[in-house]
C-alpha cells in the first residue's frame, strides 16, 4: 500500500512569529541552497490557476506559511485545449482559424494570470520563478515539475467540488497529495 504524505502535525509544527500570530513551520531538511535567485532554504511549489480559490490559497500561504528565505515556484498547468476535429462533410480542410483562436485565447488567459501573480510577488518582494506548461492532466504536471524543481512543499487550493463532481471530473489536489511524494498543503475554500 502506498504511503501518502500530507502536511500534518508530525510534518509541521506550529510556532509563533514576533507579532504573536501562529504560523506553520515546515522543518528544513537540507542546508541553504544557492541559485541565480539567491540563497534559500525551502523550495515551495505553489500551484496556481485563474480560479479565485487559487488566489485565496496563495494569500493564505503568504500570511501563514511563507518565510523570507523561501523560493516560491509558481506553477500553472492548464489542460490541453480540445480542438475541433476535421469534418469529412466540409472536406479535409482543417479549421485552422478556429484552432488559432482557441490557442490565442488560452495564451491571453495565461499572460493575464502570469501578470497578476508577478505583480503580487514583486509588490511583496518575494523570491520566485514561474513555470507555465500545458499537460493533459494538471496533477501529473504539478508532480513532475515539483520533482524537477526539487520542491520541499507543494501548496495548492481546493475548489471545493462536491462528491459527485469530484468523482466525474477528478480532483487535482487529491491526485497531487497521493502522488507527489513530498508534503502537500491543500488550502480549502472559504
Amino acid at each position: 500500500m502506498a504511503e501518502y504524505t500530507n502536511l500534518s502535525a508530525s510534518a509541521a509544527a506550529a510556532s509563533e512569529d514576533p507579532s504573536g500570530q501562529r504560523r506553520l513551520s515546515i522543518p528544513n531538511t537540507e542546508p541553504r541552497r544557492k541559485s541565480s535567485l539567491g540563497l534559500y532554504n525551502r523550495v515551495v511549489l505553489c500551484a496556481i490557476d485563474p480560479n479565485p480559490h487559487s488566489q485565496d490559497a496563495f494569500g493564505w500561504f503568504l500570511a501563514n506559511v511563507w518565510r523570507t528565505d523561501d523560493l516560491i515556484v509558481l506553477v500553472y498547468c492548464p489542460e490541453t485545449p480540445n480542438f475541433p476535429s476535421i469534418s469529412f462533410k466540409k472536406g479535409l480542410t482543417p479549421p485552422i482559424d478556429l484552432w488559432k483562436q482557441i490557442l490565442d485565447d488560452m495564451n491571453a488567459k495565461t499572460r493575464r494570470l502570469e501578470e497578476e501573480y508577478e505583480a503580487i510577488c514583486v509588490e511583496k518582494k518575494l523570491r520566485y520563478k514561474m513555470r507555465l506548461e500545458a499537460f493533459k492532466n494538471p496533477g501529473e504536471g504539478i508532480c513532475k515539475i515539483a520533482g524537477e524543481e526539487k520542491a520541499d512543499l507543494i501548496m495548492l487550493g481546493s475548489r471545493g467540488l462536491g462528491a459527485v463532481k469530484r468523482a466525474f471530473l477528478g480532483s487535482v489536489s487529491e491526485y497531487v497529495t497521493r502522488n507527489a511524494g513530498i508534503p502537500c498543503l491543500v488550502v480549502p475554500t472559504k
